[in-house]
C-alpha cells in the first residue's frame, strides 16, 4: 500500500483512455484549437532534447482527433494559427513527476479555445511513465516508485537535485521571448502565466519569485493544482517573495495525505495560501484526489483511476477566469471568481 501511495503522490498518467467530448464543447468554443509538438535544443544547459506540446487558437474548424496512442481531443494538428486576432497570452504548465505535458490536455484545450497559447513540456525526469508521444513501454516501474518516494520525503536541503526542472522552465521562457521563434508572431510575451500539478508546482513556483536566479519578471500569475512539492521545497520566506496573483486547487480526498517530512496536503495548502500575496484563491474540490486533476489513468493496478469530467470543467472554468482576469485583463469572467461552485467544499479568496 505504501508503494501505491508513493506513486499517487507524484505520478501523472501512465496509460490513457480516450476522453469523452465535453458536453458543451461545440457551443463554448470561441476559437478552433491547433496543436503542434516542438523540440528545444540543449542550448548549453540541457543534455537532452526538451519536447513541448503546444495548443493555440487556429482558423480551421476543430475536429475530434488523436494526439497519439489512445489520447483524443478536439484539435487540428499542425493547423495554421489565427494571427489576425492575436497576439495571445501564453500559459506554461509543468506536469507531475514521471508524467507528461499531454497529461492536462483538457485544460490546455479549454484555454486555447478561449484565446490562449498553452505550452507544456515533457520534463526530463529520471523516470518517465508517459511522454507526449504516448505511454513509455517497459519503463522502470520500480525505479519510478523509489524516486517518487524519495521526492515525497525531500525537504529544502534536497532541492538542488531538482533544479533541472527550473533550468528547463527557464529555457522555455527564454525560447518564448525569441523574436524569431515559432510562436513569436502569436504570443504577447508580456502576458505570461505559469502553472503546475504536483511536482510541477515546484517548477512553477521556482520561476515566480521564490528563487532570484530563476525568477522571470514576465510571469504575471501562478496556477497550482494539488501540489505538495510547491510547499515543502521552499522556505516560508521564499514563498512570501512571490508577488503575483495565485490560484491553488486541492482535492478534498487528499487533505490528510502526507508530503515532505511531516506535512499534510491541508497544511501545505494553508501555508501557501497564507504566504502568497493578494490576490489569491484557494479551492477545495469535492470528491477529488491527487490524480483527479489529470486525464483518466491507470497505474498498473486492477482498478483504473477514472476522472470526473465535472472536475475537469470546474478546474478549467475557474482557471480560465483567473488567468483572463489577472493576465489578459479580460473582465467577462469576473463573476465566476466572486462565488463558489457547488463542487467546491471550501472557497477562500482575497481578490
Amino acid at each position: 500500500m505504501l508503494k501505491i501511495l508513493a506513486v499517487l503522490i507524484f505520478l501523472s498518467p501512465i496509460a490513457f483512455w480516450p476522453l469523452p467530448a465535453w458536453p458543451d464543447r461545440k457551443e463554448s468554443l470561441t476559437f478552433s484549437i491547433g496543436y503542434r509538438v516542438y523540440s528545444l535544443s540543449a542550448d548549453g544547459r540541457q543534455k537532452k532534447t526538451l519536447k513541448l506540446a503546444g495548443w493555440y487558437p487556429a482558423c480551421l474548424k476543430a475536429q475530434s482527433s488523436s494526439y497519439g496512442g489512445s489520447v483524443t481531443g478536439q484539435v487540428v494538428e499542425e493547423a495554421e494559427p489565427c494571427l489576425e486576432k492575436g497576439p495571445y497570452p501564453v500559459f506554461v504548465f509543468s506536469h507531475g513527476y514521471g508524467g507528461s505535458g499531454l497529461s492536462y490536455a483538457y485544460l490546455a484545450e479549454y484555454l486555447a479555445s478561449r484565446g490562449w497559447v498553452v505550452v507544456a513540456p515533457d520534463h526530463n525526469d529520471r523516470d518517465a511513465a508517459v511522454r507526449i508521444t504516448g505511454p513509455v513501454r517497459n519503463y522502470d516501474r520500480k525505479g519510478l516508485l523509489n524516486q517518487a518516494r524519495e521526492v515525497a520525503s525531500s525537504s529544502v536541503s534536497d532541492r538542488v537535485k531538482y533544479v533541472y526542472r527550473l533550468e528547463e522552465m527557464k529555457l522555455i521562457l527564454e525560447w518564448l521571448g525569441k523574436r524569431d521563434g515559432p510562436l513569436s508572431p502569436l504570443i504577447d510575451e508580456n502576458q505570461i502565466a505559469v502553472g503546475g500539478h504536483s511536482f510541477g508546482g515546484f517548477t512553477a513556483l521556482g520561476v515566480s519569485g521564490t528563487l532570484k536566479e530563476y525568477h522571470d519578471a514576465r510571469v504575471k500569475a501562478l496556477l497550482l493544482l494539488s501540489t505538495g512539492a510547491g510547499g515543502y521545497l521552499f522556505t516560508d520566506e521564499e514563498i512570501a517573495s512571490v508577488k503575483i496573483p495565485s490560484m491553488l486547487f486541492l482535492g478534498d480526498l487528499e487533505r490528510k495525505a502526507l508530503r515532505g517530512r511531516d506535512l499534510t496536503m491541508e497544511a501545505i495548502a494553508e501555508k501557501l495560501y497564507g504566504k502568497l500575496p493578494e490576490p489569491k484563491y484557494l479551492l477545495w474540490v469535492k470528491n477529488a484526489g491527487h490524480l483527479s486533476f489529470c486525464d483518466q489513468v491507470t497505474s498498473g493496478w486492477k482498478r483504473p483511476v477514472r476522472n470526473n469530467l465535472a472536475i475537469f470543467e470546474l478546474v478549467s472554468r475557474y482557471a480560465a477566469a483567473f488567468l483572463n482576469q489577472y493576465v489578459a485583463g479580460r473582465k467577462e469572467s469576473e463573476q465566476i471568481l466572486q462565488q463558489p461552485d457547488k463542487l467546491l467544499t471550501r472557497y477562500l479568496h482575497q481578490p
